[in-house]
């Protein structure tokens, strides 16, 4: 697997910041104006996730923003992040017998805004994960690279935009990829999983036949995308909704049919689904 590993680029500058600033504001500002400055995180992040440079402002003087990055700049001091991820798609691979190939990601530390996202950087596709995200938690940070590493071996199996062609194929590929960091980080709840709120878990479970009736037939085009997967869908009912449901789908039929992830990897969307 190739990998980018942008951070290396200037979180040296970011931690310089917060230890030797005493004014935060000051501190902030310098924050925004040194990612600015960085060409790639503009195609990358601002660009892709619509974060201008007055937003990035409001995010990262945020209480919570700040607090997550003083225990990221924690977290990169006593971990070899690096190292740490090469050795998990390592395991995801010995465990899967699916090897990586041509694959980047970038680590980043962004401003609180996501956790980990695929973009089209430059006609290449590549993923991201937000380091503050973690918030310094090593079970996030596995559960978060299980589910990507899915996307990986999917995307080179059925070599299809596994997250526009169809409902059904999104439903089941965010299922499958829950479903792997459930394996991979076991005893957690379904909330952690489907990085959703409890709330949000608890509705989908009692309105599944709301939510199999709303898409039935919309499967096999794309028309329901921001409906199930949006973060700011205009909707009446919890947005992404669509994670879970793909979750409770997919592990419905691994219990049923005795099966691991690692065994559905490249299924076609509509045998789960009975299409």
């Amino acid at each position: 697997m190739e990998q980018e590993w942008l951070y290396r680029n200037y979180i040296g500058d970011v931690m310089k910041i917060i230890n030797t600033l005493e004014n935060m504001d000051l501190s902030t500002s310098n924050l925004v104006e040194s990612y600015w400055e960085i060409d790639i995180l503009k195609d990358i992040y601002f660009i892709p996730k619509k974060v201008d440079k007055r937003k990035s402002y409001e995010l990262i003087r945020d209480e919570e923003f700040l607090r997550l990055l003083e225990t990221t700049v924690s977290f990169l001091k006593k971990c070899d992040v690096v190292k740490v991820v090469e050795e998990l798609f390592h395991e995801f691979e010995d465990d899967t017998k699916y090897q990586l190939k041509d694959e980047k990601l970038y680590l980043i530390l962004g401003c609180h805004t996501t956790t980990i996202y695929s973009a089209v950087v430059n006609s290449e596709e590549i993923s991201v994960l937000c380091l503050e995200s973690l918030e310094g938690n090593m079970d996030k940070l596995k559960m978060l690279l299980a589910h990507e590493f899915t996307h990986y071996v999917r995307k080179q199996l059925l070599d299809c935009d596994i997250f526009e062609t169809s409902i059904g194929e999104r439903i089941i590929t965010e299922g499958i990829a829950s479903n792997y960091s459930r394996e991979m980080v076991p005893s957690k709840t379904d909330s952690f999983y489907c990085i959703v709120s409890e709330d949000t878990v608890s509705w989908v479970a009692t309105h599944t036949d709301f939510i199999r009736n709303y898409i039935k037939e919309n499967l096999e085009d794309n028309k329901l995308m921001r409906d199930l997967f949006y973060m700011y869908a205009d909707i009446s009912f919890p947005v992404r909704s669509g994670y879970v449901y793909g979750y409770f789908v997919v592990k419905k039929y691994l219990e049923e049919n005795g099966l691991h992830v690692k065994d559905i990897l490249g299924i076609d969307w509509k045998e789960i689904l009975k299409v």
